[in-house]
């Protein structure tokens, strides 16, 4: 009997474990690059003040949210849009510039999000070899042919944590030619630190195939809000409205959005736990004798240096303290797992058992 036939083929990946903790501990899930930290107070005070109107849509253009973004980054307003997460909004910009035939470029390593957006658009996905897990912008410069439409870099990088240096970036962006668009993914700028993500900003200025998306689901901690953001050319914006849906960010993702752009304070004081944090793990794992990548993130990648003992490890964590984290699911990336960086007590509870592994 015949049936639909979908256009999609899924993208395999390697699952986290989903069964039982054997010891009945409570689950600390580290596999999702999330804050470990609950709404800040404005954000919590927000969200209390606009769930008697959860009837109501949020507004669609998202206005208020897109002023005070503009007067957090020095933008003007009309040049930013908001979405249902970053995620929707690299599909949009896919959508737009983007057909089957198309090439998307990406760094061998890139966020698994840029190749599942060429899928849905029937484009090939083209990946560029990187050195020592870095993009590689002369090997990015090389790969463009006359079917590039796109572009995607997302600096710092997920999976692997890597930066590119802001010199880097600029040459990348000085020498893509201009029909090509460029989009440069900051989803963990606040990580490497302010000025980073404001010269990231800056290279949009005077181009027109140059865009910035952001999000509140890092360094903000409202992963189960769902909010991003993109700043764009603003003849770029009514494309990027018609591909969007509308309304896709909430009533309340919008008030909390709004609500943690006037407590930065905290916010600020969270990202340097994190970076605190991220820097006492990566000593202590290397000291124990694991391959640590160099991290400008949330969350850090290591191996043990062979597929099997890694993935014994993985299990272990789990097994042994609750501990969820993430098998890196990248071709080439086989011999490593990915962990955000949680609060000191349960960064504790990682090294005690990636101790007890070792030891064993």
């Amino acid at each position: 009997m015949s049936k639909p036939h979908s256009y999609l083929e899924p993208l395999v990946v390697r699952g986290r474990i989903s069964r039982p903790q054997p010891k009945g501990l409570p689950i600390v899930n580290l596999g999702f690059n999330e804050l470990p930290y609950g709404p800040t107070p404005k954000v919590e005070q927000a969200l209390n003040e606009t769930l008697p109107r959860a009837y109501a849509y949020g507004g669609p253009y998202c206005d208020a949210l897109r002023d005070g973004l503009a007067a957090a980054n020095g933008l003007e307003a009309d040049e930013i849009i908001c979405g249902n997460g970053s995620e929707e909004l690299l599909d949009v910009i896919a959508r737009n510039y983007a057909r089957g035939g198309d090439e998307i470029l990406i760094s061998a390593y890139g966020y698994i999000q840029f190749e599942m957006c060429a899928r849905r658009q029937g484009a090939r996905i083209v990946k560029a070899p990187e050195a020592d897990f870095v993009t590689d912008v002369d090997a990015l410069l090389g790969a463009i042919t006359d079917k590039t439409k796109l572009l995607f870099l997302a600096n710092p990088n997920n999976p692997t944590g890597t930066l590119l240096p802001m010199a880097q970036m600029q040459r990348l962006v000085d020498n893509v030619p201009s029909h090509i668009m460029v989009v440069l993914d900051l989803a963990y700028g606040e990580f490497v630190d302010g000025e980073y993500c404001r010269a990231t900003h800056r290279m949009t200025q005077g181009r027109s195939n140059v865009i910035v998306t952001r999000t509140f689901s890092k360094a903000y901690g409202l992963a189960g809000l769902r909010v991003g953001w993109t700043h764009a050319p603003k003849d770029a914006l009514p494309g990027l409205y018609a591909a969007r849906g509308m309304g896709s960010v909430n009533a309340m993702a919008q008030a909390a959005a709004e609500a943690a752009l006037q407590d930065m304070d905290v916010v600020n004081a969270r990202v340097s736990e994190v970076v605190a944090e991220r820097q006492r793990l990566a000593g202590v794992l290397t000291q124990c004798g694991l391959k640590v990548l160099p991290s400008e993130t949330n969350f850090l990648m290591i191996t043990t240096g062979e597929a099997d003992e890694t993935e014994a490890l993985v299990v272990h964590l789990f097994d042994d303290a609750g501990l969820v984290v993430a098998r890196t699911r990248e071709t080439g990336l086989e011999d490593w797992m990915r962990f955000s960086i949680g609060t000191p007590a349960q960064n504790d509870l990682l090294l005690a058992s990636v101790a007890r592994f070792l030891d064993g």
